[in-house]
């Protein structure tokens, strides 16, 4: 029982020497942690590590916890029934996506880098100090993303480097871990991150500390604290800027995110877009065929796509008649496929070693999160001037401000604009949980609207092997 409850709490360090299994019943790196953390190439393969970590739990859970539940997608085929369980609404504690080990290894990564980086003799201050900036923006994403799925979650902010009954912990109040680990995390990125050399859109920047604090700002009801953060993030062009043409809107997704190189040169800015902020990048020679994206497998071939665009999302872009439309969704097969990333047709030899990258946060999301925010502080024409922006690259007039009768049909123009421009970027599911919409919005389709549905699951093997866990309440009840 001991290799799975060292799963659990994600003792991660064994990583580190790259060939060891995380099945491994020994609970601690294969290079001990005195001769491991002493050079600059250490503190560098460490921070590598995280980000190795990140792509294994969002290559599939990317689609899993921020697509699938939401009104973006129906079901694809028959054969993809794990995913099917999830667009359905019928989640249970034995599916994959409900385990949240491979966060934690995300997370306990981090933890080594925090804990150890200050020690180690670098280069320079500013390098030292960038590498821990990203350890600490990672660990906030993680815990980000964790709480988003699951809600109250256990809390680690030190490594587990060997066995002990400390890995035993109860779940934590997720407002404390969004107030007081998240947001504080990302602010000690936002003071540690170089802004000069790290121009890598393939790790975190402080572009990237600031949208997961704009980001948690909204998901807290700060709205003024996102609008502000977000604005920040207008003030370099060269990084940052909104794409305005909708040819090279689409060339972004289809050539931008494809087949780069492996991120050894933060220095260099591998993108011409500055629209993506951060993205999680995919590639075979750096991680092996294991490590490639879903992107075209997951939603091309009618034999075994996970999900089509659903009706609904179809009818939103086709009663505005929006040049998106075309450019995101194809009729193939009896279902409309998403080619949001795809420049043409596909193989089925192609399609399983793809290397797009998926977008995590870009330009645009944070223009209409920050257009959403400015709704909520009751400035409704400088929310739609945002909002404008994307629809006008998406050839759509923008209603004037007294269009609108009330904050809420303000709010749900943005947020349908959001679903549009957005579509397989992992973000609308979150969307409706966030604004509590999730039960209107879900409810008719799949039935999702008892309360407590909006969280996963807990995975029945972390309750088994961890007794200070509970399950969530909806799924405790629909067990009973």
């Amino acid at each position: 029982m001991k290799k799975h409850i060292v799963i659990l709490a994600a003792v991660l360090s064994a990583s580190l020497a790259g060939c060891g299994s995380f099945l491994d019943e020994q609970p601690v790196s294969e290079v001990p942690a005195g001769n491991m953390w002493k050079t600059s190439r250490d503190a560098k393969a460490g921070v590598n590590q995280i980000y190795g970590f990140f792509r294994t739990a969002m290559r599939e859970n990317y689609f899993y916890w921020g697509e699938f539940r939401s009104d973006n997608l129906a079901p694809g085929a028959s054969s993809a029934a794990d995913q099917q369980r999830v667009i359905d609404n019928q989640l249970t504690t034995d599916h994959r996506c409900t385990r949240w080990t491979d966060l934690y290894k995300v997370i306990n990564q981090a933890n080594l880098c925090i804990k150890y980086i200050p020690g180690i003799d670098t280069p320079s201050v500013a390098e030292r100090d960038d590498l821990l900036g990203q350890a600490y923006a990672m660990r906030a994403l993680a815990y980000f993303y964790a709480v988003r799925v699951w809600g109250d979650v256990p809390l680690f902010v030190e490594p587990n480097e060997a066995y002990s009954d400390a890995i035993y912990r109860e779940r934590t109040d997720c407002d404390y871990i969004l107030r007081e680990i998240i947001l504080e995390d990302a602010k000690k990125a936002e003071g540690l991150l170089d802004r000069t050399k790290n121009k890598e859109r393939k790790r975190i920047s402080v572009y990237g500390a600031w949208a997961i604090m704009a980001d948690a700002y909204m998901w807290l009801g700060e709205y003024s604290l996102a609008d502000q953060t977000i604005q920040k993030m207008k003030n370099d062009a060269s990084f940052m800027a909104f794409e305005p043409s909708i040819d090279t809107w689409k060339k972004m997704f289809t050539e931008e995110l494809n087949g780069k190189a492996s991120d050894n040169t933060p220095e260099n800015d591998d993108y011409s877009t500055k629209e993506f902020i951060f993205v999680i990048h995919f590639n075979m020679d750096e991680v092996g065929t294991n490590g490639f994206s879903y992107m075209y497998q997951w939603f091309t071939g009618s034999g075994n796509r996970a999900g089509v665009v659903s009706e609904t999302l179809r009818n939103k872009f086709e009663q505005d008649r929006d040049l998106r439309f075309p450019l995101v969704a194809k009729e193939y097969q009896a279902g409309w496929e998403m080619r949001k990333y795809i420049a043409g047709d596909i193989s089925s030899t192609l399609n399983k070693t793809c290397q797009v990258a998926y977008p995590v946060y870009r330009y645009s999301d944070m223009l209409l999160l920050q257009a959403e925010a400015l709704a909520r502080l009751s400035k409704w024409e400088e929310a739609l001037d945002l909002v404008k922006l994307v629809r006008t690259r998406a050839g759509l007039d923008t209603p004037q401000a007294d269009s609108f009768a009330t904050e809420d049909e303000l709010i749900d123009f943005i947020l349908d604009e959001r679903q549009r421009e957005l579509l397989g970027e992992g973000r609308r599911w979150f969307d409706l949980v966030r604004t509590g919409r999730w039960k209107t919005v879900m409810g008719p389709i799949n039935g999702c609207s008892t309360e407590g549905n909006e969280l996963f699951p807990v995975h029945y093997s972390h309750l088994d092997q961890n007794k200070a866990l509970k399950q969530n309440a909806y799924y405790a009840q629909t067990q009973e």
